[in-house]
């Protein structure tokens, strides 16, 4: 009996991120506390809904959530201190900065977000404080 090979799958099928509905809610969640004026990235969104390494399955969830979640405030990971908008469609990506502009939330020449500043669990909620200056103690006269 001859063996019948399996469908292969196309380039764009391979790397598709399966989505759940329990991982669609979890996601929405996470993307709804997003504070005003901060930014999340996909990774971080993912990590927050309890799916290590989904990335992928949080950019395919934002593809298709309501207009009513802010999902502008999720971006795309440059690199370990900056984000940026991750929207190939152009109109899309001039949406989302506008809206993110709207917001206060700064992107530099680059186009790129500092996490550091923006970034909902990067950033300080309070400006630090320069460290007070220690007194040197003197020592006793002979």
């Amino acid at each position: 009996m001859a063996k019948v090979p399996k469908p292969r799958r196309g380039p764009r099928e391979a790397g598709r991120a399966t989505l759940s509905r329990n991982q669609e809610s979890e996601i929405y969640a996470v993307v709804r506390v997003i504070p005003r004026g901060r930014v999340a990235t996909y990774g971080e969104v993912a990590e927050l809904a309890g799916i290590p390494r989904g990335h992928r399955v949080v950019a395919r969830a934002m593809q298709s959530c309501s207009e009513a979640l802010p999902w502008y405030r999720v971006v795309g990971k440059k690199d370990a201190r900056r984000a940026r908008i991750n929207i190939a469609d152009a109109e899309h990506a001039e949406l989302q900065r506008a809206r993110l502009d709207a917001e206060a939330v700064e992107l530099d020449e680059n186009g790129c977000i500092s996490l550091a500043r923006f970034g909902m669990l990067h950033a300080d909620p309070q400006p630090r404080k320069s460290p007070r200056p220690r007194k040197q103690r003197r020592l006793p006269r002979p």
